[in-house]
């Protein structure tokens, strides 16, 4: 298994897309998309997908 150096950067955005995603899973919330993550902790959508592609792929492109 290759191991990865995740930038800490990545690391303190991780914790505020958790913050943010269980805030929308108490709302009801089932699916979202990158674009909606961004809007909802200011970052960008491409920046959201680069973080998470450090742990593997997630998700159906184009389906929230």
């Amino acid at each position: 298994m290759k191991v990865y150096k995740i930038p800490e950067a990545t690391v303190m955005r991780l914790s505020i897309y958790s913050r943010y995603l269980h805030q929308l899973m108490g709302e009801g919330v089932e699916t979202i998309s990158s674009g909606e993550i961004a809007q909802g902790v200011g970052v960008s959508s491409a920046q959201v997908r680069k973080d998470l592609a450090y742990f593997g792929e997630f998700g159906t492109r184009g389906v929230g």
